[in-house]
């Protein structure tokens, strides 16, 4: 046990481990623990959260040109412990352009999908293998929206301070549906947003929900990390995933909110009111969700709408709960 500690910190520094803030604890693997090596990235550290519902979403990271995996490992155990399957990799050249980037997140997430069949994996038959989420940063976040083209069915992406060649890129480059979440930095001279970040968000087509996040004074290195913009950045990915990638629509709003730490904030999305507990969704609480949610627990299944406690697990507490609220009390 002392030695998987020690191996763990030596992985991911004691400030990645503070940021993983979400309610479940993870773990994570190598290619060396039986992690397929991919032809089109270059190593990979798989982060996988213990206990969460089933089955699980996944998220692949990219970084940025020149840079190493260390530089976006940040984000494997923050999103681990929200219940999400993130891996982060390097690339086959460092130098690589967006494009190969590409190829890498793709690649990635069909070693993630093999992880499902590998009986000696950790998360052997727990993986959603149709909810998959793309991320990078820098050239790797240009490599996200191209990703998101070459595979729509991804689930989404978020490009963190995304770098494309803008003298060549037109809109037909960024044609795609998938939901994109972009942050930037007001004072990024790596790749400025008015070149960069502000043009991804524009070449999106209208009819894709986006959201570009631009953190005042932020810089190239301002979403690195889930603690970037005072703690925003790591909220609104959070967020954008429990919607898209989840398919959990309960704090859709909270997309809607601008942080006080953005100098621009810009979306087109739309959030449906949803009222807790309202699981056959007609409007009102009454014994026919109280029906829904017994046969939800009799099939093992989950809903942050039926979590009254928000524990995790939807049970007999929460029976409880709905049957006072019935009741009046």
């Amino acid at each position: 046990m002392v030695k998987v500690l020690i191996s763990i910190l030596f992985a991911v520094n004691i400030f990645s481990l503070l940021l993983a803030d979400g309610p479940y604890d993870f773990w994570l693997i190598y290619e060396s623990d039986g992690l397929r090596n991919g032809p089109y990235y270059s190593g990979a550290t798989l982060y996988y959260p213990i206990n969460a519902p089933e089955p699980l979403a996944s998220i692949v990271i990219v970084p940025g040109y020149g840079m190493v995996e260390a530089s976006i490992q940040d984000w494997g155990p923050f999103f681990a412990s929200w219940g999400i399957i993130a891996m982060t990799i390097g690339t086959n050249n460092p130098y690589d352009f967006p494009e190969e980037r590409a190829e890498a997140l793709l690649d990635a997430i069909e070693t993630i999908k093999q992880e499902d069949g590998r009986i000696n994996s950790p998360v052997y038959g727990k993986i959603d293998l149709n909810s998959f989420a793309v991320s990078g940063w820098s050239m790797g976040g240009g490599g996200a929206q191209l990703a998101a083209v070459m595979e729509p069915t991804l689930k989404a992406v978020i490009a963190l301070c995304p770098w494309l060649d803008n003298w060549v890129l037109e809109p037909d480059d960024l044609n795609h549906s998938v939901p994109t979440l972009i942050f930037s930095g007001q004072y990024d001279v790596n790749a400025p947003p008015y070149l960069h970040a502000n043009i991804h968000y524009n070449y999106t087509p209208s009819t894709t929900d986006k959201l570009l996040f631009e953190v005042e004074y932020g810089d190239h290195y301002v979403a690195n990390g889930p603690d970037g913009g005072s703690g925003y950045i790591g909220d609104r990915a959070h967020e954008w995933l429990k919607k898209y990638l989840l398919d959990d629509f309960s704090n859709c709003e909270l997309l809607l909110e601008v942080p006080p730490t953005a100098s621009q904030y810009l979306t087109n999305i739309e959030c449906d009111s949803i009222i807790q507990g309202d699981l056959n969704g007609d409007g009102v609480i009454d014994i026919l969700d109280l029906i829904v949610l017994v046969n939800m627990i009799l099939d093992g299944e989950y809903s942050i709408i039926a979590d009254w406690n928000e524990d995790g697990v939807v049970n007999i507490l929460d029976i409880i709960i709905y049957k006072n609220i019935i009741l009046g009390n």
